[in-house]
């Protein structure tokens, strides 16, 4: 094997330790700014606790509250702001942060829509925040993500690694510079608390009331409402009461409540609200957004501007009218606005209920048949990442497809949750092939299988199986046997016999207990995890601006070794007569596993490798998934014609 691709080896999968097996609540937990959504755990909530109380004591500037937040070693990449990236002690990183954040007037950091999830002593969350920097009048607003990861000491949870990513700025860019200057000129403000506040009070209020005029009556009549993080097709600014009351007026009927938080700024008049808001929509929908707002009061003592930065994913997933922009947790998958259309779906597998998305392609016709697809993602994947980005695009070319959630996993039933057997993974294939061969549009004779990553051997394995899927492509494939992943495994210390003995021994306490054990799936920090991955050299799964999120559940059943440690996706390979196609790139994971399984197909085959890209670029950017869709379109469009 080259060096080459042993690294990509080396930080596409890895091994636990036999002596060290954690054990994990039982599910994950998505939760908003304020509560965990039910069943509730004392770990979650400490660890939400925990990042509020981070959040909130620099903006106080308590740095002793800070770094008591933190383990004594952290890892930091804040390199989107333009910062180093490495481990720190929590004096070095609060040394860093006084630097610069007391050069401003204010600072206001609203964390919120976090996802947690805990495996024993380690746990990992993503985050989003908008973080409001005021100086002298202006401000610099910055909407991030964070990929966070802890460890429990002493039975306190402390932070051990915290990645940004930046999704969005608005403001001053130059103010950070001024802060530092500020700082060290020794030139910094006291903290005030926020003074004229009865106007914004009036203004929640009327809104919680459901009182347009009210609402109108604590405004300026030229009023100016920003909002420089708005998606498209919600406005950007509102100018004058008219603009305002047209606007207002479309929400009167919405259930409103804010919780809600003020600050101060040199200026009396200019005050900084924190808050977020538990509203539902006319359709019955929540819509539970966060906000920060600059409100500037006139004279009078009406609101004649004001600034209001908020998440614009959460507006696109729950206000009326609006959407995603594309059909997936990236932005490689198909626009909204292309024609393609999206139906939630549920079939049985082997007595479990599987939920999955059909796609449609644009100008769909009732009375016509299509072409169609079944995809499938990486191990430990759910349908909302790379399978729905590949299907919606592949159904802008005029094919349905389907993509679905494995047993255990996503909004799928089964237990225990996130177990990787290929057994199970195979037969709910094949539970898709039944359910797409009754449908009436699908053309049977042009049934496709499409596997990326870990689910291609799953996909061969089904194609072998099951003559129905008529051709059979594979995106990124990840290909192994035995004598593979064992000279992947043994590499870490535990080695594969160690693994053997941890997958029994979990299969066992499932069997007696009902309980089963689980690794983190994927850690920066952790050697114990399934794919361990420092320092940023594939965080697809940890990184909320890529693939993590609510949806993704960062958990991995230690029974789960067994059955992918003995796994021989490459032997399928002598059993399919259907046509092969191939996307792969030399800079992917095992490569030498795909060129193998190529070479033992004893039918039509093809293969492109894509070395311009490595495995998770084929994943989730754009121009890599173009690529990869074009070939796979090129050699699906004219199958009817090949034999």
């Amino acid at each position: 094997m080259n060096k080459q691709a042993t690294i990509i080896i080396l930080i596409g999968l890895t091994v636990i330790f036999t002596s060290s097996i954690f054990h994990l609540t039982k599910n994950h937990k998505t939760m908003n700014n304020t509560a965990i959504t039910s069943p509730e755990t004392k770990d979650q909530e400490a660890i939400q606790s925990l990042m509020l109380t981070l959040f909130a004591a620099t903006d106080n500037r308590d740095w002793n509250a800070v770094k008591n937040t933190m383990a004594d070693s952290v890892y930091t990449d804040y390199s989107a702001l333009g910062a180093e990236a490495g481990f720190a002690t929590p004096e070095e990183i609060v040394s860093g942060w006084q630097a610069m954040l007391p050069g401003f007037e204010r600072t206001v950091h609203q964390p919120h829509n976090f996802a947690i999830w805990v495996a024993g002593n380690r746990a990992t969350a993503t985050l989003d925040a908008i973080a409001t920097h005021y100086l002298n009048g202006d401000y610099w607003t910055v909407f991030v993500g964070y990929d966070t990861e802890y460890i429990q000491e002493n039975g306190d949870w402390k932070l051990a690694r915290i990645d940004l990513s930046l999704y969005d700025q608005t403001g001053n860019q130059a103010l950070p510079q001024q802060a530092m200057e500020n700082v060290g000129n020794g030139n910094i403000l006291e903290l005030v608390e926020a003074k004229n506040t009865d106007p914004l009070e009036k203004f929640f209020t009327s809104l919680e009331n459901q009182n347009l005029e009210e609402v109108l009556a604590s405004l300026t009549d030229d009023v100016v409402q920003e909002m420089s993080f708005a998606p498209k097709d919600f406005p950007k600014s509102l100018n004058g009461i008219e603009a305002m009351r047209q606007q207002y007026s479309g929400v009167m009927d919405y259930t409103q409540q804010y919780e809600r938080e003020y600050f101060g700024t040199a200026d009396p008049n200019v005050v900084i609200a924190k808050f977020s808001g538990t509203i539902t929509t006319s359709e019955g929908k929540p819509y539970n957004n966060s906000y920060v707002g600059i409100y500037t009061i006139s004279e009078g003592g009406k609101i004649e501007r004001f600034v209001e930065q908020f998440n614009p994913n959460i507006l696109l997933s729950g206000w009326p009218g609006l959407q995603p922009e594309t059909y997936s947790v990236h932005q490689a998958g198909a626009e909204r606005g292309s024609g393609v259309e999206m139906q939630d779906v549920t079939f049985a597998s082997n007595g479990v209920n599987l939920k999955g998305h059909l796609f449609l392609p644009p100008n769909f016709k009732s009375n016509q048949k299509y072409p169609t697809a079944i995809v499938t993602g990486s191990w430990t994947s759910v349908k909302e990442q790379m399978p729905d980005e590949y299907a919606s695009l592949l159904a802008k070319e005029g094919f349905i497809t389907l993509t679905f959630d494995f047993t255990g996993f996503g909004e799928s039933e089964g237990q225990p949750r996130q177990v990787e057997d290929y057994q199970l993974k195979i037969t709910d294939i094949k539970a898709a092939v039944d359910y797409l061969s009754s449908h009436q549009n699908v053309d049977t004779e042009q049934l496709s299988g499409l596997g990326v990553c870990a689910s291609s051997g799953y996909m061969a394995h089904a194609t072998a199986q099951d003559a129905r899927i008529k051709q059979l492509v594979l995106v990124a494939p990840w290909l192994h046997n035995a004598e593979i992943a064992r000279m992947i495994y043994d590499m870490r210390p535990g080695g594969t016999d160690g693994l053997l003995v941890a997958a029994q021994e979990a299969k066992q306490q499932y069997a007696e207990t009902g309980e089963m054990e689980y690794v983190l799936a994927a850690s920066e920090l952790d050697p114990l995890s399934a794919m361990y991955v420092p320092e940023n050299a594939f965080d697809y799964y940890l990184n909320p601006a890529k693939a993590a999120g609510a949806q993704y559940d960062n958990r991995f059943a230690v029974s789960s070794w067994e059955p992918w440690l003995t796994f021989d996706g490459i032997s399928a390979a002598e059993e399919i007569d259907q046509p092969v196609f191939i996307v792969h790139s030399e800079s992917g994971a095992v490569p030498q596993g795909a060129q193998a399984f190529y070479d033992q197909l004893k039918n039509s085959k093809d293969i492109v490798w894509l070395n311009d890209y490595n495995q998770q670029q084929l994943y989730f950017e754009p121009e890599a998934v173009e690529a990869a869709m074009s070939a796979v379109v090129d050699y699906l469009q004219p199958s009817s014609a090949r034999q």
